[in-house]
């Protein structure tokens, strides 16, 4: 055995351990444990160390522990313990000292929409957690049975830069399988969608929007308007309709989302900013004219929005960030040739903003796209291409291809 195989069975045994929970110290608890995890006794105890210390245990019981602490299979674990490999000492510490806030959560069931503390200090281990691919790997290795936490970072505080990457769609799919809570399973399923579109991905998009409008009946039926869900939800169904040249389909969910958000009672920015959501996706659908249509009617949004900010007493989610809403606006009005975006110009903190830790990349793609559309030059059209490659292939987000070949007749000599 290598001495790598050695150190990702070390990290087993300390994940089985925290998985069962007390004290692997007698026969009784070694009997316990080898009924969650259908291993006999003996084969614990070699692989604890009890009994047999140079005796190797088999794969398929090394898949079957790797299991009963939430991975698919030793392949599976082992290759989460090298992703490991690459976080900084000081993030994985940081990290697993979250254990008791976060079990103090789920005991008590503290209702983190109401409670401004929880959510800021959810929001300061959010920077860490998602601060790179392995530290968000790592934490839901910890937590991943820890509904109260992984519910909140993974719907609550959606990463648009990781939609299209399969490593974090694995982790949606683990989530949606485990969670309680109904609005977490359509908020994920919608992620998932979305994230297929935005990189291409092949899906069987009837049979998922089957199981995803179950889950949103099972929603209405259960809960008040969700502006985010309803949001999203509908933009998934136009992705469907689009896909299936259903332009009679398009036209009415585009109608039926504007009548709903119209008739929901939330206040007037509110509304605004699920508009600039809305037609955010339009713009990655191309449908150019419609995305314009309604962002002229969120435009006060770019004025109210930093005075309300200023109001409030604390940030309680990461939500929408200027460096959206103007990339946003900037893009539809380039695409339907309309040059006065001077209102969509970006500043320095519009991309600093601590929100833009869920969009920056999905943004700085949009932004990209509109200064090539912007430019009239070849050589700076091929410039802004090759800064636009790089984040592409991080983010899998290859959709945006598709815009610049539709709006941009020099595209084939600028991107080959």
């Amino acid at each position: 055995m290598s001495n790598s195989d050695c150190e990702i069975i070390g990290q087993l045994k300390i994940f089985v351990k925290k998985r069962f929970g007390k004290p692997l110290n007698s026969i009784k608890s070694f009997e316990e444990l080898s009924e969650n995890t259908n291993l006999s006794v003996q084969t614990l105890r070699r692989f604890f160390g009890k009994i047999d210390k140079n005796k190797k245990i088999g794969l398929t019981s090394l898949s079957l522990l790797c299991k009963y602490v939430g991975f698919a299979d030793w392949q599976d674990f082992s290759l989460n313990f090298e992703n490991q490999q690459n976080i900084s000492d000081k993030d994985k510490i940081y990290i697993e000292n979250m254990l008791v806030f976060f079990e103090n959560g789920e005991r008590y069931n503290i209702d983190y929409h109401q409670n401004t503390m929880i959510v800021d200090t959810l929001n300061d281990y959010a920077k860490v957690i998602y601060y790179k691919k392995e530290n968000l790997q790592f934490f839901y290795s910890l937590y991943q049975k820890n509904n109260w936490c992984s519910d909140y970072f993974l719907a609550w505080l959606p990463n648009y830069n990781f939609f299209g990457q399969d490593w974090f769609r694995t982790i949606l799919m683990n989530r949606i399988s485990q969670t309680k809570n109904i609005l977490v399973k359509l908020a994920l399923n919608n992620f998932l969608l979305l994230g297929f579109f935005l990189s291409n991905g092949d899906c069987e998009l009837a049979k998922e929007m089957v199981l995803l409008d179950k889950i949103y009946k099972d929603y209405r039926e259960n809960h008040q308007y969700m502006p985010y869900h309803e949001m999203r939800y509908h933009t998934v169904k136009l992705i469907f309709a689009k896909r299936n040249d259903d332009e009679e389909s398009f036209q009415k969910i585009v109608k039926v989302y504007i009548d709903d958000l119209e008739n929901s009672k939330l206040e007037e920015i509110s509304q605004q900013e699920m508009l600039i959501f809305f037609c955010n996706t339009l713009l990655w659908l191309e449908e150019y004219d419609i995305a314009y249509y309604y962002l002229k009617k969120a435009k006060p949004f770019l004025k109210s929005f930093p005075i309300k900010k200023d109001k409030q007493e604390a940030m309680h989610f990461f939500g929408i960030n200027m460096a959206f809403v103007k990339t946003t606006f900037a893009l539809a009005w380039v695409a339907n040739k309309d040059s006065n975006t001077e209102d969509f110009e970006l500043t320095d903190y519009d991309f600093n903003d601590i929100t833009g830790l869920l969009y920056n990349d999905y943004i700085k793609i949009m932004y990209l796209a509109k200064c090539i559309l912007s430019e009239n030059g070849l050589a700076k059209k091929r410039f802004l291409f090759q800064e636009l490659k790089p984040l592409v292939e991080d983010t899998n987000y290859s959709q945006i291809y598709h815009l610049l070949q539709n709006l941009d007749s020099d595209f084939s000599e600028y991107s080959s």
